[in-house]
């Protein structure tokens, strides 16, 4: 989440058109500017070439700052095998490796999430077999999220299909759907927080 979409979420977008919206801006912002510098190129090919130039610059500026991923805009999630027990509160089980980097970028983004929306609880699960291993997370993470350590570590990689971080949406002790990585993104958010109301 970067500063321009924090802006949306604060004056109350949904986390998909926070995200989304920049980039219409920006795509707006290139007609405007075309529409302000088009009279001032009067050769045919080379006005042609400026105004698309400048068209789409402040669109492929923004883009290359802050590019979409494959699942940002997706929500495609799968059913996992429950193999152990869940809260019966709705919850974001987060499903991590103690050494994996991708498992450590989802810090800053459940941190965001639980201060947008405090009544969902959000759970870590440290598949490891040592609880020092919890600690790397428990020291990051905002103090309303849990950490615990798997108890059956081999039920949790399945559930998870081999695949770290996978995010676990759970109510009434049992699994709603979960998520890979990749496809975590702004509509999962949406999906989740509408669950809240």
């Amino acid at each position: 989440m970067n500063f321009f979409e924090s802006i949306f979420l604060e004056l109350g977008f949904s986390w998909t058109l926070s995200k989304l919206t920049p980039y219409l801006l920006m795509g707006l912002l290139g007609f405007m500017l075309v529409y302000t510098f088009h009279q001032r190129v009067t050769s045919g090919l080379k006005k042609w070439l400026s105004m698309s130039l400048i068209a789409l610059l402040p669109f492929g500026t923004y883009f290359a700052f802050f590019p979409i991923y494959q699942g940002d805009f997706t929500n495609v999630h799968f059913q996992p095998e429950q193999l152990d027990t869940f809260p019966s509160k709705l919850t974001l089980n987060v499903v991590v490796l103690p050494s994996c980097p991708y498992c450590h970028e989802t810090i800053k983004l459940m941190n965001n999430l639980i201060d947008r929306q405090p009544t969902l609880n959000i759970r870590y699960i440290v598949v490891a077999e040592t609880k020092a291993t919890m600690n790397a997370f428990k020291s990051k993470l905002n103090r309303r999220i849990k950490v615990v350590i798997s108890k059956k570590p081999e039920d949790w990689i399945i559930m998870a299909q081999g695949g770290f971080p996978c995010m676990i949406l759970s109510k009434d002790k049992k699994i709603i759907y979960a998520w890979e990585n990749d496809h975590f993104g702004v509509r999962a958010i949406d999906d989740i927080v509408s669950r809240l109301k």
